[in-house]
This record gives C-alpha cells, structure tokens and sequence, in this order.
C-alpha cells in the first residue's frame, strides 16, 4: 500500500509540474530577423517593380496613386505611412497577382523598422 501511495504522489507532483509549462502556439508568428543590408537598391527596388509597379497599379498611368517605378515615386508613400499602413498593418496592398510571399513581406517589414533606406 505504502508502494501505491508513494506512486501517486509521484505521478500526481510530475502532472502539476508539467502543467506550469508554457509551450509556445506552433502557429505563433516569429518576427523576421532583419539583415542590415536591406534597402531599395539592393533588395526592395525588385520586390516593388514586381508587386506595386505592375501594369494597372503603381505606374505612369495606372489606376493606382503613385507611381512607384523608383525610389522617389514612392518615398512620399513611405514617409507618410500609407505603405506601412495598407503592406504591413492592413496587408491588403499588393493585391493579385503582385501579393507578397512571406519572405517578401518579412522583408519589407524590416525595411520599414529601418526607415526604408534608399542605398
């Protein structure tokens, strides 16, 4: 009997102990790592010409406002928060078929954190 008692007050002590443990959600979010090399030149300007500076969007012409064909087309964007706004917090821009990959976005979301460098 004493074998018993001693086996459940193991068992018992080894459940609430590992009840206290926090395992983090699989599903939670990680925030990007950021390299310092990230900037217009280097990395956004290909990123942009591809989702934003599409035919019908972000060009001379286009229905979009803006045309972001090059740094200071869009740095007006930038410095007010609209792409900030509308790419990270609302992720409503781009749209179909420019839409960012999760890299993509990791990365433009670090560029901002940077204060969006031109080179």
């Amino acid at each position: 009997m004493i074998r018993y008692t001693i086996l459940f007050c193991f068992l018992v002590s080894i459940l609430v102990a590992c009840t206290k443990d926090k395992i983090p959600a699989i599903n939670e979010p990680m925030e990007p790592t950021c390299d310092p090399i990230i900037n217009y030149d280097n990395t956004m300007q290909a990123i942009i010409s591809n989702s934003c500076a599409i035919p019908t969007c972000h060009v001379s012409g286009g229905n979009a406002p803006g045309v972001y064909t090059s740094y200071q087309g869009i740095l007006g964007a930038l410095d007010n928060g609209q792409v900030e706004d509308e790419v990270i917090v609302q992720r409503d821009m781009p749209r179909s078929p420019g839409e960012l990959t999760e890299e993509e976005f990791d990365l433009f979301k670090c560029w901002l954190e940077a204060g969006h460098p031109e080179n």
